[in-house]
């Protein structure tokens, strides 16, 4: 039965007491990220997942963006940027990044966030 899932602001419960890991970037240009990720929902056929991300500040580059990924910030910030664009995304704000974007990921705090990833 497909049932509404909520999504609590401190991830499920115990969620924002574990411990940090290494998590995965595209090409690293400075820091190291830490944090977690845990998927609420996930539709693999579809190439569909959503969930909660955190992360300790860090800078990646990506030649090609993996999937279309709409962001709603919950706490910390990020900037976007390449040749023709920089925005800076805080707290509150929602965004979308399209699958084959060429850019940089700057995160300079802390930051914690709603995702919807489509493969």
């Amino acid at each position: 039965m497909n049932m509404p899932v909520k999504f609590a602001k401190s991830g499920p419960e115990g969620w924002k007491e574990t411990a940090d890991i290494a998590l995965e970037t595209a090409e690293l240009v400075e820091g190291k990220p830490y944090g977690q990720d845990h998927v609420y929902f996930e539709k693999a056929t579809q190439g569909l997942r959503a969930g909660i991300w955190r992360s300790t500040p860090y800078t990646e580059f990506y030649e090609d963006y993996p999937c279309t990924e709409f962001m709603y910030i919950l706490e910390g910030s990020v900037v976007l940027e390449n040749e023709e664009f920089s925005e800076t995304y805080t707290k509150g704000d929602a965004f979308l990044v399209p699958k084959g974007f060429r850019g940089t990921w700057r995160q300079t705090e802390p930051m914690l966030k709603y995702y919807v990833m489509i493969d």
